[in-house]
């Protein structure tokens, strides 16, 4: 099996642990624990030597899982919540898509797959996550959430160059190798980590 059917057979996982997340409480609590917890242990393993950035890292997966719980709501369906994972999904996908079909000039040298290209088709799709808050029905549409996502899916991809750059400082291609096709828990969630954390903002 080859690299891309990798990662869509493991992207497609993404639709239950969906409904884990919003009707499974115990086991969504359990999920939250375990993917925080191979966070730390893979941001160990990645440094050699313990320095500043490793202790910022520390801190700052601390901040996510403070604010993914502020965020997260354990007693009801949460749309925000569900918004901010679909954005991150869908900004991934744009990436990964634009990025193949039309290459073009790098983003930046830190991660040399990262082009314009893809850093726009981010931007694009993740416009489209706002019509999760449909399934509401006393939702009304608001220009500034267009900004919102704008802001939060660049935030995602800075946290994405973020985490390349601290792989290639230590001479790391992924976090681990955990998930196939994609690396490691960290691979999955460096842009989520950041939309969480500037999510806090939002609501």
């Amino acid at each position: 099996m080859n690299n891309f059917k990798k990662r869509l057979s493991v992207s497609l996982l993404a639709f239950p642990l969906i409904y884990v997340l919003f009707y499974q409480k115990t086991l969504s609590n359990l999920l939250i624990l375990i993917v925080f917890l191979f966070c730390i242990f893979e941001w160990v393993k990645i440094f050699k030597r313990k320095n500043a950035i490793f202790f910022l890292g520390i801190i700052v997966l601390f901040v996510f899982l403070l604010s993914l719980l502020r965020i997260y709501n354990f007693e009801e369906f949460n749309l925000i919540f569900l918004w901010l994972i679909i954005l991150t999904w869908l900004s991934d996908i744009g990436g990964y898509i634009f990025g193949k079909l039309f290459g073009g000039p790098k983003l930046t040298q830190i991660s040399p797959n990262k082009t314009w290209a893809g850093a726009i088709g981010s931007i694009i799709l993740s416009q489209f996550a706002f019509l999760i808050f449909f399934l509401n029905s006393d939702y009304k549409f608001n220009i500034t959430i267009i900004f919102m996502q704008l802001f939060l899916s660049i935030i995602g991809q800075f946290g994405d160059i973020l985490m390349s750059y601290v792989k290639r400082k230590n001479n790391k291609k992924d976090t681990s190798n955990f998930i196939p096709g994609h690396g490691g828990f960290l691979d999955r969630v460096d842009g989520l980590i950041w939309i969480i954390i500037f999510g806090n903002f939002f609501i």
